[in-house]
């Protein structure tokens, strides 16, 4: 029997249907490589840090409580690394519990489950790993090394509210109008003795504060709380 030399045999036909179904199979090890990724997992791979800010920020959002007192709140991130990804949180001008606006706090968010951290207080330049942290050395004079009254930055973290590494404070009972009141001063590094609170600058010969105050970072016109170093001045007259 002849054949066209446009007709294919049969068995020649079967042949390579078998030979085309082995050459498109995945191999078994191909398929297990693929399952070892998660789509979470794959997703974290590709994502860029841009898109982990974004995630993180639509996600610290997405838990503010449905109360006016949260509206108008702004976000700031920081990517700490390749899982982490710190969100500080900003209350409107004129918002906040005080009507004070600033800073409402910290939350960290861990990839690749987006899963939220408690909020914390103080802000995201103040987070770091513990295995990450930079070790800050400030150099204290001998003279004030020993003082009760001794406070440092770097025992402060993003929570400091002064332009100097390092200051003393000191607290005064006095009695005025009948009262007794406390005077909270500090001295800074050059010498010059700075009123802390509302009391030290009413009833005392002392520099205003405000050149070594620090502003906030986030909030334009507003400053860092002074209530640390008042609160450490304060401590020394219990």
């Amino acid at each position: 029997m002849t054949f066209s030399r446009f007709t294919v045999p049969a068995s020649l036909a079967f042949a390579a249907f078998l030979l085309a179904g082995c050459a498109s199979s995945t191999s078994p090890a191909a398929v297990e490589e693929t399952a070892e990724l998660s789509p979470s997992a794959a997703a974290v791979i590709t994502m860029t840090d841009g898109e982990r800010i974004a995630a993180a920020e639509t996600a610290v959002k997405a838990e503010l409580p449905d109360a006016p007192i949260w509206v108008g709140m702004t976000f700031a991130s920081v990517v700490v690394d390749e899982s982490e990804v710190c969100v500080d949180r900003t209350w409107a001008p004129g918002g906040g519990p005080d009507d004070l606006g600033g800073n409402a706090g910290y939350v960290v968010v861990t990839f690749p489950d987006e899963t939220l951290g408690e909020p914390q207080d103080g802000m995201c330049s103040s987070y770091a790993p513990a295995a990450s942290k930079p070790v800050v050395k400030v150099d204290v004079p001998s003279a004030v090394a020993n003082d009760p009254g001794l406070i440092v930055s770097t025992d402060f973290g993003g929570d400091w509210p002064l332009t100097v590494p390092y200051a003393v404070v000191h607290c005064e009972t006095i009695s005025a109008g009948g009262r007794v009141l406390q005077v909270a001063t500090l001295d800074a590094p050059d010498g010059t003795t700075y009123a802390a609170n509302g009391t030290a600058k009413d009833h005392g010969d002392y520099a205003d504060i405000d050149p070594i105050w620090a502003p906030d970072p986030d909030v334009d016109g507003l400053k860092i709380s002074i209530s640390p170093v008042i609160d450490a001045a304060l401590e020394l007259c219990a």
